[in-house]
């Protein structure tokens, strides 16, 4: 059999004889029909084995999906909502108008010390870049005990666990998600018991609530000790007595930062969470399973062709090479690799006659 051209059609060969078989076989194709020549070998291909698709391809998907939603550990996702609140805001309320009576360099003063009023999208991605970082994430685990449940138990021969390691693990559970509508900022923290999903996250909410109120404290002792000095070194006593105003409030805002109960952020809904788990999912899994065990199957079909004919071209050619010189003057029509491929589809090409 003489080889295929990339466009169907037949190849010349020694002895001047190729332009008669070539009229002796089916008709040249243009690229176009190539193209659909190798499309309908390909469909029929596949639809020539569709009960072996078909029952891989829904066996795969349905087993998998038994298996993720009876035999696979489930993961329970507590939620938490909370709204940041500035801090300048937060303490306002318990200052009262002690602001008020501050102006001149007093009220410059202020203003260098408290700052310009930061908006709750800048205070969720702080909220969320701190209770991702690796110091508060060590902190919690170690401050609550949380090793064991978040590890589990070790054999002898497991590779020994690190607090990167721990951090890392913690991390891959805890997520956070902004609302920028209503300015709410939505805590997820993941666990195969639901108590504990919700116990964590607590722990979460608590330890950011601390630890935003230290700083708090601390700026403000900062500031109260950094007006005092300020007292010492000046004589004027217009200045002292802004300078005094200003180092009071310091010190009521450390004050009130200690006692506030809903300091840095208010929450909205405490931990809760849902009585259906959230992953796995069952139907999501058998869903990819049953695609990609549907792709594969086809590429292995359709490869298989691909091999067995490029190994078919390359057996005609050496034949070609072998043949004798009587063989490739026979006259005798050979038949053409398009219309093995469909004969349907090449006879429909020729001319009426």
């Amino acid at each position: 059999m003489e080889p295929s051209g990339s466009n169907g059609h037949t190849t010349s060969s020694a002895g001047g004889n190729a332009s008669d078989r070539g009229a002796a076989a089916t008709a040249h194709l243009t690229e176009a029909q190539y193209a659909t020549l190798q499309l309908l070998h390909y469909v029929d291909l596949l639809r020539a084995r569709w009960i072996l698709i078909a029952a891989l391809t829904v066996g795969i998907g349905l087993g998998y999906g038994l298996y993720t939603k009876f035999l696979t550990v489930k993961w329970y996702r507590a939620q938490a909502i909370v709204t940041p609140v500035p801090p300048e805001e937060g303490l306002s309320m318990g200052t009262g108008s002690a602001g008020d009576m501050v102006d001149g360099l007093g009220g410059g003063i202020a203003s260098l010390l408290g700052g310009g009023g930061a908006d709750t999208i800048t205070l969720a991605e702080r909220y969320t870049a701190i209770m991702n970082s690796y110091a508060f994430t060590t902190d919690l685990v170690k401050k609550y005990h949380l090793e064991h449940n978040i590890v589990g138990v070790q054999s002898k021969n497991a590779p020994t666990v690190t607090k990167w390691s721990i951090h890392t693990m913690i991390a891959d559970r805890f997520s956070t998600e902004y609302d920028f509508k209503s300015g709410n900022l939505t805590l997820y923290f993941m666990d195969p018991s639901p108590a504990e999903a919700q116990r964590v996250l607590g722990y979460y909410l608590d330890s950011l609530r601390d630890k935003l109120r230290n700083e708090e404290v601390q700026a403000g002792a900062s500031a109260a000790a950094s007006l005092e000095e300020e007292v010492r070194k000046t004589s004027d006593a217009l200045l002292q007595t802004q300078l005094y105003e200003l180092m009071a409030r310091q010190i009521q805002r450390e004050k009130i930062a200690q006692v506030q109960s809903d300091f840095a952020f208010k929450v909205v809904e405490p931990p809760v969470v849902p009585d259906n788990y959230f992953a796995p999912k069952a139907r999501h899994n058998a869903t990819v399973a049953a695609s990609i065990t549907f792709m594969l199957i086809c590429t292995w079909i359709l490869g298989s062709d691909f091999i067995r004919r490029a190994r078919a071209q390359l057996e005609g050619l050496n034949q070609v090479a072998d043949e004798p010189a009587s063989t490739l003057d026979d006259p005798s029509p050979q038949p053409d690799d398009s219309e093995t491929m469909h004969p349907r589809f090449v006879r429909n090409l020729r001319p009426k006659a």
